[in-house]
């Protein structure tokens, strides 16, 4: 056997994101399979290499039909000539091959099914801070950008390069293996990784950066590491299969979002929903209740079926939502919760307590908070007080927005200047 086989699916792989993540993360997996976790750094740039060396010479030579076995190969030899020039870059150990070794063996490399849940657990060894597990695994596993991170995790791009630079640091000081945790050590491990999916899915499905309002791509590679996740006897937990439930329930609405401008759920086009995807959140919905054990992925994923099952907007069961949200702030109290809570509190009827419930809400950075604003534009449009809606887009619009929220904020203002309810 060789090295991969995945082809491009154009001579441009570059206009198809998704198979530049997916191939870089399966490089990356690769050469850790052989050098060891702890080699991260070395490797990443390695892969980095590669991808350069590509953009500099296939439009010329045109694209490889191995195109990844071309990147890997390319890596393995950035890596040979580092170490040709600092000897102590590998040392060898029970856990990690001796160059000249993984050489002889690279012909022999080929992808396992499973190499990136092993790269997911790798970013999520225990010598990193759970706030930088997510942050490696997002670069490492979904490659992010340093920017997406950080509006992934609502931080400073300096921070989030700092916090990856000390991951990889500390995973070469623990010398950490390519290997799954003990049988012990998993239920915790696990925890985080969810934790990684669930915060992959969420920057796909309402993406914080560019034009477009999802990044399909992000989503289902979230979808596949959970049902990946989900066919392992040590992680096929009630929790994993809950929130492959919720990231299919919410992924089913995509089709319907797939404009430059951000749709409200109320004015979407159901029939454009994919019940395929449906019908799989229900099956793992099912599977997640064999448990005894009751996570706030249970919860929303609840609160997502609860909406995929409406037959119209009209006839969602809002009280039962409302009663969700309550479940899931016991569980997991966030303001982003209780802000839905809010919602669906003005959608069941009860517009003056969920006013009052948003209120409480404003804290110190009311102002400064983009969804609080929204949020508290369309409870006083309902309330009849058309001036403070339209102050509340007029100060959301001056915070920063992706381009189709702020589209979508642009019509709301237009919207409410001409409201015939303004005197």
């Amino acid at each position: 056997m060789g090295a991969p086989q995945t082809t491009t699916p154009s001579d441009s792989p570059w206009d198809d994101p998704r198979w530049f993540r997916q191939v870089a993360a399966d490089v990356t997996a690769m050469l850790l399979r052989l050098y060891g976790a702890h080699q991260l750094d070395v490797v990443e740039d390695a892969v980095q290499d590669a991808f350069v060396a590509a953009v500099r010479t296939w439009p010329h030579g045109g694209v490889p039909d191995n195109a990844a076995g071309w990147l890997l190969t390319t890596a393995r030899n950035r890596l040979r000539d580092g170490w040709r020039r600092d000897q102590r870059a590998l040392e060898s150990d029970a856990s990690t091959l001796a160059p000249e070794r993984a050489t002889a063996e690279l012909s022999d490399l080929t992808p396992l099914g499973d190499d990136q849940v092993q790269l997911l657990f790798a970013c999520c060894h225990p010598a990193l801070s759970p706030e930088s597990r997510v942050a490696l695994t997002l670069k490492t596993v979904a490659q992010l950008s340093v920017e997406e991170i950080a509006r992934a995790l609502h931080a400073d791009p300096r921070a989030i390069a700092q916090r990856l630079v000390r991951a990889k640091k500390s995973l070469r000081d623990a010398r950490a293996e390519w290997r799954m945790p003990e049988p012990a050590d998993l239920p915790a491990r696990l925890e985080d990784v969810l934790s990684v999916c669930y915060a992959m899915f969420s920057e796909g499905h309402s993406a914080t950066e560019g034009a477009v309002v999802v990044r399909t791509d992000l989503c289902q590679e979230a979808i596949r590491l959970l049902e990946r996740l989900a066919t392992w006897p040590g992680t096929a937990t009630p929790e994993t299969h809950a929130l492959l439930a919720l990231c299919c329930f919410a992924a089913a609405r995509v089709p319907a979002r797939r404009d430059e401008l951000w749709i409200a759920l109320a004015d979407q086009d159901r029939s454009r929903w994919d019940r395929g995807l449906i019908r799989r959140g229900l099956r793992a919905f099912d599977r997640a209740a064999q448990g005894d054990h009751l996570s706030r992925y249970h919860v929303e994923a609840e609160i997502a079926a609860l909406h995929s099952l409406a037959p119209s907007y009209a006839e969602t069961p809002w009280d039962a939502i409302v009663s969700a949200y309550d479940r899931l702030l016991h569980i997991a109290p966030t303001r982003a919760a209780a802000l839905s809570r809010a919602l669906a509190i003005a959608e069941a009827g009860r517009v003056d307590d969920a006013w009052t419930a948003l209120d409480a809400l404003q804290g110190d950075d009311g102002g400064e908070w983009v969804n609080w604003l929204v949020a508290r534009a369309e409870l006083a449009e309902r309330r009849g007080d058309i001036p403070t809606a339209r102050a509340s887009v007029t100060r959301a619009l001056s915070l920063s927005l992706p381009e189709p929220s702020r589209r979508y904020l642009l019509q709301r203002e237009q919207q409410l200047t001409t409201h015939p309810s303004d005197p």
